[in-house]
């Protein structure tokens, strides 16, 4: 039961971060409760970082 607010947190691993997010958001997939919200913006500025040619610590 919730009243609210962030109540659950779902992390991945993978050898890059494309594939660690898959992961995560997948997982994402087979949690279900009433009300249930999902960010869906969760490791877009690592990946743009990537895109960039910039280094991203994993």
């Amino acid at each position: 039961m919730t009243a609210g607010g962030r109540v659950l947190g779902v992390t991945a691993r993978g050898p890059d971060l494309v594939t660690a997010l898959d992961r995560a958001y997948s997982a994402t997939g087979s949690i279900h409760f009433e009300g249930a919200q999902y960010r869906r913006d969760i490791g877009q500025k690592g990946l743009a970082r990537l895109a960039a040619g910039e280094s991203v610590n994993q």
